[in-house]
């Protein structure tokens, strides 16, 4: 697996507060954020994205790439030292076109380079008395094995284990925080016992293991089990990405003091898709904090520049770039205010009401702090862009505020159902080319004893003894009887081995027929 790796925001030591000093009057929740100074902690971040699983039947995804590259600007805004895993496609490369540079292919190797280079950077730090925490992001295919959770590289899986082993344990970071949306994400960290089954998983029934046993990593995970409510058009992201993303650009720090802990997070994400009706297209959350600290993000180091909404002016918010890029989504409840996370100077960013596509407010890219009520409202740029999915047009509908963090409560995800990829099939494979050389083999060996019975049989003449004519006679039956057996055990043989590269993956049924002809009884399944 190739590992992105970039190495473009200092080793953020952020030992001083951020001075925000302009002509525009401190906005009443920011004075927490002006008089605060952040610890001295250096951020980390280890980011892959994969749209292509390892595993040819997966069908590919199409913005597991963007939300990579999202995430690689979001860490950037806040300072960490960033490594970037994926491979992006054309589009992906247009809109992002640093990620696009810095990219690295998203295979082990690469990985494993990259987690070098990122545990060199982190013990420097820690040589030099500071504090460290890094996080490793994941967007993309995900599967249990043997009950084991995996996510997938272009080149191989890489399991929970290897996940805890190779990656969080050798960047020997002090705090971890471990951000996953795949298929199946949270058996990375809890595991059920091996099998094959299809069947919902009664609560309590899976235990911790490897990642979720470390008191100093922090899980975010995905636990939705279907794919189609991962990836939306609309957002040209996952769903869950997209969410967690707009949390950490500020929407989710409801308390206004710069950072955001794991119950805000978690709070937030379940507060956006708490309106969409179907639960098969609402996307689960699992958070879980480390021992010590329920810190997940510390936003200071990027409040420099930012966007402030007051709360007389609750509503539901898009932030996009120009090229249409939603960076961030959020709904403030009535009299909730907050600061939001802006980009670097390097275009246009827009804000837009939702409900109100007949304006959108231009935020002044020269000026770091904006306050959306100096803001006037003008002409959209562009159109909009059509109907959106009935499910996800419910995403942010419900407003978010200090009370829906004071009534959340962390709790074990719902009962997922899990189709589990089993050994079987490559056990049945190898005993099916095992049943096939031995087919071959016993056909040549009887081959061999029908052309000795031949050649004895040719040797016999007139003038043989009657004894001789006997003993040659009891040779040539010999060889064709072991001929013979030889022939039933490699066509058994060869039949098995057919059968066992045949036989279903699927439940196979019982079935019988009976009719004015006949009766027939065999098994059924998908070959």
């Amino acid at each position: 697996m190739r590992f992105a790796v970039l190495l473009f925001a200092l080793l953020p030591v952020v030992a001083t507060g951020t001075s925000m000093t302009e002509a525009i009057p401190p906005h009443p929740r920011t004075v927490s954020l002006e008089a605060a100074t952040p610890p001295r902690t250096a951020s980390f971040a280890l980011i892959i994205g994969v749209n292509r699983s390892h595993e040819p039947d997966q069908p590919a995804l199409r913005f597991a790439d963007d939300d990579a590259a999202r995430y690689l600007d979001l860490f950037r805004m806040l300072g960490a030292r960033t490594y970037l895993l994926a491979r992006m496609d054309d589009n992906t490369r247009r809109l992002h076109p640093q990620a696009a540079a810095e990219a690295l292919d998203p295979k082990h190797p690469e990985l494993a380079s990259s987690v070098k280079k990122l545990g060199e950077d982190i013990a420097l730090a820690r040589s030099r008395g500071v504090e460290t925490v890094a996080y490793v992001v994941y967007a993309g295919h995900g599967n249990v094995r043997n009950g084991e959770g995996y996510v997938s590289l272009e080149d191989g899986p890489l399991t929970g284990q290897m996940l805890s082993s190779d990656v969080v344990g050798k960047l020997g970071a002090d705090r971890v925080h471990l951000i996953v949306d795949a298929c199946y994400s949270y058996f990375l960290a809890y595991s059920r016992g091996p099998g094959g089954q299809r069947r919902p998983l009664p609560a309590g029934f899976t235990r911790a293991v490897g990642l979720a046993l470390a008191d100093n990593v922090g899980l975010l995970l995905s636990t939705s089990s279907a794919r189609e409510s991962h990836e939306w058009e609309a957002f040209e992201a996952g769903v869950f990405n997209h969410e967690v993303r707009s949390g950490l650009f500020g929407a989710a720090d409801a308390d206004g003091d710069g950072q955001v802990s794991y119950r805000e997070i978690a709070a937030f994400v379940e507060r956006a898709n708490a309106a969409i009706p179907n639960e098969r297209f609402r996307p689960q959350l699992h958070a879980r904090p480390p021992k010590d600290s329920e810190l997940l993000v510390d936003l200071r180091p990027g409040m420099e520049r930012r966007l402030e909404v007051d709360g007389t002016q609750g509503a539901h918010y898009l932030l996009e770039d120009a090229n249409g890029v939603r960076l961030a989504e959020f709904h403030n409840a009535p009299g909730q205010s907050l600061s939001l996370l802006r980009p670097p100077p390097r275009g246009p960013v827009f804000l837009r009401r939702v409900g109100d596509e007949a304006q959108e407010y231009a935020l002044p890219t020269a000026q770091d702090v904006v306050r959306l009520e100096s803001l006037s409202a003008e002409a959209p740029r562009v159109a909009s862009r059509g109907a959106a999915h009935a499910s996800f047009q419910h995403i942010f509908t419900l407003p978010f505020g200090s009370d829906t963090v004071a009534g959340f409560e962390f709790r074990a995800p719902p009962p997922l159902t899990l189709t589990e990829v089993s050994d079987a099939g490559s056990l049945r494979k190898q005993l099916g080319w095992g049943a096939l050389a031995l087919g071959v083999a016993s056909a040549g060996v009887g081959m061999w004893a029908t052309l000795e019975a031949r050649d004895i049989r040719s040797s016999v003449s007139p003038d043989l003894s009657q004894q001789e004519a006997a003993a040659r006679n009891r040779r040539i039956r010999a060889y064709n009887t072991t001929s013979g057996v030889l022939y039933g055990l490699g066509g058994a043989a060869v039949l098995s081995g057919a059968l066992l590269f045949l036989w279903p993956d699927t439940d196979t049924v019982p079935l019988a027929t009976l009719s004015s002809d006949g009766a027939a009884l065999g098994l059924t399944g998908a070959f």
